[in-house]
C-alpha cells in the first residue's frame, strides 16, 4: 500500500516527540502539531490510489482536498472517484465528501482512522447520476473500508522505543493550527 508519505510524516512527527523526550519520559513536552498544509502535502504524496474490491470493482481515488474541522475535532477530505465493474465493464465516476476523527491505537502505537463518515456521494454512470438508494450503499461500503484505516504503523525498532518509553496513550486533537497529538506520561 502506498501509504508511505504519510507514515512518514507521522513517523518523524512522532520520533521527534519521542526524540525530544528521551529515555526519561517524556519530560516537558505535551504535544506535537503538524499543519494542515503539511497534511495536504503528505496525503498528496498518496495518490492517485487504485484498489480491488471484492476482486469484482477496481476504484481509483484521486485529488484529495483536505480541510481541518476543529469544532467538530475532525478532519474533512473531499475526493474524486472512479469505479469500474469488471465483469460489465461500467464505470461510475463521482466525488466523495467525507470526515473522520482520528485516534491512537496503543497495541501497536498506530494513527487510525475512526468514526467515519460519508457526507455526500455524488456519483454519476455516464447516463445520468445512480440512484438515492445506490449512491447510500456506495457511501456505506467506503464508510466501512475506511474505518480503522492505519496512517501510521510504527516500524519494529520504533514501537520498541514507544513501548520502553512506557507511551500507551495519545489523545489526536483537531485545532486551527493543525493536528495535535497530546502525549500521556507514562505511568
Amino acid at each position: 500500500m502506498k501509504h508511505r508519505s504519510v507514515r512518514g510524516a507521522l513517523a518523524a512527527w512522532l520520533l521527534l516527540a519521542l526524540g525530544l523526550a528521551g529515555c526519561a519520559g517524556l519530560g516537558g513536552l505535551r504535544n506535537v502539531t503538524l499543519s494542515q498544509e503539511q497534511l495536504q502535502l503528505q496525503i498528496d504524496r498518496q495518490f492517485p490510489r487504485q484498489q480491488r474490491l471484492l476482486e469484482v470493482i477496481d476504484v481509483n481515488i484521486a485529488r484529495p482536498s483536505l480541510r481541518l474541522l476543529p469544532e467538530r475535532n475532525r478532519i474533512e477530505t473531499d475526493l474524486d472517484l472512479s469505479a469500474t465493474e469488471r465483469i460489465s465493464g461500467r464505470t461510475v465516476r463521482g466525488s466523495l465528501a467525507l470526515d473522520y476523527a482520528l485516534r491512537f491505537e496503543p497495541s501497536d502505537a498506530s494513527v487510525r482512522l475512526a468514526q467515519v463518515r460519508v457526507q455526500d456521494a455524488k456519483l454519476d454512470l455516464g447516463s445520468g447520476p445512480l440512484s438515492p438508494s445506490s449512491a447510500r450503499i456506495g457511501a456505506l461500503l467506503a464508510e466501512r473500508l475506511l474505518d480503522d484505516f492505519v496512517l501510521y504503523r510504527p516500524d519494529a525498532e520504533r514501537l520498541q522505543l514507544i513501548q520502553r518509553l512506557g507511551v500507551t496513550a495519545a489523545d489526536i486533537v483537531v485545532t486551527p493550527r493543525g493536528v495535535e497529538i497530546r502525549f500521556a506520561e507514562p505511568k
